[in-house]
């Protein structure tokens, strides 16, 4: 399955609130300078990254705002504005006049002013989101957007690029080229640790701490210790700083070459096995997580048929569905005919899957090695792509 997500490393970071540690003012005033823009039209600030402390919302009038609350410390948000309201009250149907607009700030407690010289200079919002258009306004008053930006200005091109190639076939009607995407995804890694080295500002680096996000079983543990040594110098105490180390530490159970656990499945003939002793000992396999309920699993399945004809005689594929009914189970395989070993996880696994293999989501794809070690997990056929070809070309 095409993912379109840009972040790359999934750790249970979303608990994360990502603010700073300093002691604040009591509280911020946004006065906002928007040119273009319709009366009423509706202002909505929002943290970001599971932080709910920031949801105001207010109009702008003679091209101007006024949003004012509390933030406790420096939070990411996005301040996004919207003229659907206002133009349908109007009866203007326009596809170009109606406005979804959105900018990527830190707000922190004090006097904040937001400027930009037209609404239509802001990113539009959805796909139509172009992180260049980032430059085209200022926020002053918060010295961490102050810190931000110049992070996002060293990074913006390859941003950019990466989401042009992310998003390829939509707006290219081509496939996106999974050895770029991994390239510039690792060049994007490179520079935002180095960025995240080269200042102090710890709400912008916990906050790119997340950016760097990695599937379980595709970093070692060289990788984890390197972002935990890039936080050792801290010595503030705040709790969002000692969830990203106990995160990172955390992670440890999934690093590149875990010796793969195995599990108890089903199959289709009713018997209970272990997953452990159904990868073919010097021979690599791959292990489908998916389940019938599963859209995505089952738009994954023609590709998954294209590795098997290229891959089957040296690569093992096994599928194991995650569904608590039997017979959704067997209606499914029964629909798609996968030529390929089928099993049904049991319970005990299914409720494992989290903790054993860090799986959240579906479909998870696990590459086992000859010597039954993990060395790759990914819901993306793109990126599961990117590794077969490093197997076998």
């Amino acid at each position: 399955m095409k993912s379109n997500h840009l972040s790359f490393l999934i750790l249970p970071l979303a608990a994360l609130c990502v603010v700073a540690c300093t002691q604040p003012k009591t509280a911020f005033v946004l006065h906002g300078y928007v040119p273009g823009a319709m009366d009423s039209t509706q202002v909505e600030l929002r943290s970001e990254n599971g932080n709910r402390n920031i949801r105001l919302s207010g109009y702008i009038v003679n091209g101007e705002f006024e949003l004012s609350g509390k933030a406790p410390t420096p939070v990411y948000c996005r301040l996004s504005m919207n003229n659907h309201d206002a133009a349908e009250r109007r009866g203007i149907q326009e596809e170009n006049a109606v406005k979804y607009v959105e900018a990527n700030i830190f707000v922190e407690n004090g006097n904040l002013v937001f400027r930009t010289p037209h609404i239509d200079s802001l990113p539009q919002s959805f796909w139509r989101y172009d992180i260049r258009h980032e430059n085209n306004y200022t926020l002053k008053g918060s010295a961490s957007h102050d810190v931000y930006s110049r992070y996002r200005r060293k990074t913006m091109d390859l941003q950019h690029r990466l989401r042009c190639e992310l998003f390829a076939d939509r707006d290219e009607h081509r496939a996106p080229d999974s050895k770029v995407i991994a390239a510039l995804r690792g060049e994007l890694r490179e520079a935002t640790r180095a960025f995240i080295a080269s200042q102090r500002n710890l709400p912008v680096n916990l906050h790119l701490a997340q950016t760097l996000e990695l599937e379980p079983f595709t970093y070692t543990q060289a990788q984890l210790d390197d972002m935990l040594e890039l936080f050792a110098g801290y010595q503030d105490t705040c709790i969002h700083l000692q969830r990203l180390r106990e995160d990172y530490r955390a992670a440890s159970a999934h690093v590149l070459g875990t010796p793969f656990a195995g599990g108890r499945v089903f199959s289709p003939k009713g018997d209970t096995l272990d997953l452990k002793n159904l990868a073919v000992p010097g021979r690599y396999t791959l292990v489908d997580f998916w389940a019938s309920w599963c859209g995505p699993c089952r738009a994954s399945f023609p590709h998954l048929r294209t590795v098997h004809n290229t891959y089957g005689g040296r690569l093992s594929l096994l599928s194991v569905s995650v569904d608590k009914a039997d017979k959704d189970w067997r209606k499914a395989m029964e629909e798609e005919k996968l030529p390929w070993a089928q099993y049904c996880a049991t319970g005990e696994l299914s409720r494992a899957l989290g903790k054993t293999y860090g799986i959240t989501s579906i479909p998870t794809f696990l590459l086992i090695d000859p010597q039954g070690r993990i060395i790759f997990s990914g819901h993306d056929t793109n990126d599961l792509d990117v590794q077969l070809e490093k197997l076998y070309h």
